[in-house]
């Protein structure tokens, strides 16, 4: 019942304005059980916990400071909360930095940079009013599948520098994602995409978020000295992976091969394989990159989680939609494990917050409806597709708003593997994972990323 409450909030904002429906903080720092006797096995690290969630770090209290207001981020009127040990607020729906705007109380300003000071007010500039219309228009436009080949298979300039730089594969996931996730990618990465002149175009905003100066994706991955050397060769897809894949699975220790079974490509291999749409080397790797991610986030689960999952797993909901998504050629480790395990820690989280030791246990519809939300591609006929697994009623946010992409069991995941929130890595890791998960909602689309006027073969 939800979305019940959202018109007790909306009677709050300013009209049309809908926050998140009731009135939870994003996790504080504890993975939590779907009962509340028993314990995880791991808690989060101390520090990462207070970074991310201050006041609430461990606690199951209510959070003590919160406000609703528009947020210079994404535009939405959200409920933002107060991180006490960084003394910044965070904000609920896009979980953008913000701090109170000095102009007007109605409105938090986004920090652009890692400080504290000289946020911007975005309803104190003049084009306030304008950004919004352009936002909610972009964001109420019917999606298809026709619409996704179109931007699949179009030729651009942003296409043809995408191809030349071997960033050819992760552009196209990019261009074919909804409006919606590529917007929360952009302010993942550290900008506000509305007030950008190529907002609406797909390949001028997949381009942005790959090579965009000191920001993008591909900058995002340079270590040290390399971001000051002019000079340096610029990472192309597979140089991406590697280095996702060497921050986060091989420390100084260990050999390559102790981790991935995958041979790590040299330069040179990688430089051929990423420019190609489609090669089955990459995406052997990039498999095995998300199931790593994936067996990381089970590892910080406790026994009972495991055992609640795997009792839901057997659920007449949760067979029929694995057994859509498999016979589509959806990659079962990888997507489906994955969604199922964020979102069973998303609903569990959020009743213990509600409940505390008196919480619900997570239901197979509601776990299954949940794992819908989390991986649609926001197509028109979908829902058909997914009434074959007896999910009908699903309530959603309305169609502009940035709630549509459904980030919050993804933040969720980054506080469960120990990353400090608006650390690089925590900027990096959700779009390689929604880079990855958006290949098996082409599949799920039935749509080839090498050929997309064909009718994906499993």
């Amino acid at each position: 019942g939800g979305w019940s409450r959202v018109l007790v909030l909306m009677s709050r904002g300013p009209p049309g304005s809908v926050p998140r429906p009731g009135n939870r903080p994003t996790h504080p720092g504890v993975v939590f059980a779907s009962m509340g006797c028993c314990q995880p096995r791991e808690k989060m690290d101390e520090k990462v916990a207070k970074a991310m969630y201050g006041d609430m770090a461990g606690e199951l209290a209510a959070p003590r400071k919160k406000k609703e207001a528009y947020c210079s981020w994404c535009y939405e009127f959200a409920v933002h909360f107060f991180i006490k040990e960084s003394e910044i607020w965070l904000c609920d729906c896009c979980k953008g930095r913000t701090i109170e705007s000095k102009k007007t109380s109605e409105c938090m300003a986004r920090l652009e940079g890692s400080g504290k000071t000289g946020g911007i007010c975005a309803k104190s500039q003049p084009n306030w009013d304008e950004v919004l219309e352009k936002k909610k228009k972009m964001f109420s436009k019917p999606r298809n599948v026709t619409k996704v080949r179109y931007e699949l298979t179009r030729e651009s300039n942003c296409r043809h520098a995408a191809s030349k730089e071997g960033l050819i594969r992760p552009f196209l996931l990019l261009a074919s994602m909804s409006q919606q996730h590529r917007a929360l990618l952009a302010i993942q990465l550290g900008w506000c995409p509305f007030i950008e002149e190529n907002f609406g175009d797909a390949h001028e905003e997949a381009w942005q978020l790959l090579t965009r100066k000191g920001k993008g994706l591909r900058a995002r991955c340079v270590r040290g000295l390399g971001k000051l050397n002019p000079f340096a060769t610029q990472l192309d897809w597979v140089g991406i992976l590697n280095h996702v894949a060497q921050t986060l699975y091989v420390p100084t220790y260990m050999s390559w091969s102790d981790e991935f079974t995958c041979e790590k490509m040299s330069r040179q291999e990688g430089s051929v394989e990423s420019a190609l749409v489609y090669s089955k080397k990459v995406d052997a790797f990039e498999a095995e990159l998300m199931e790593k991610v994936s067996k990381q986030q089970r590892s910080k689960m406790n026994r009972v989680q495991v055992c609640t999952v795997a009792q839901l797993m057997t659920s007449e909901n949760l067979r029929k939609l694995m057994a859509m998504q498999q016979a589509r050629g959806v990659e079962r480790h990888t997507l489906s494990l994955y969604a199922i395990d964020s979102c069973f820690l998303q609903l569990s989280r959020d009743k213990t917050l509600a409940r505390g030791q008196d919480a619900d246990p997570v239901e197979p519809d509601e776990l299954a409806r949940a794992v819908v939300q989390f991986v649609s591609n926001q197509l028109e006929g979908e829902e058909e597709a997914f009434e074959e697994a007896g999910l009908r009623d699903q309530p959603r946010p309305p169609p502009d708003s940035l709630l549509l992409a459904n980030f919050e069991p993804l933040w969720l995941c980054l506080g469960t593997l120990g990353l400090r929130p608006h650390s690089t890595m925590s900027r990096v890791l959700p779009t390689i994972v929604l880079l990855l998960l958006q290949k098996e909602k082409l599949k799920m689309a039935q749509l080839d990323l090498a050929r997309p006027l064909l009718p994906h073969e499993n």
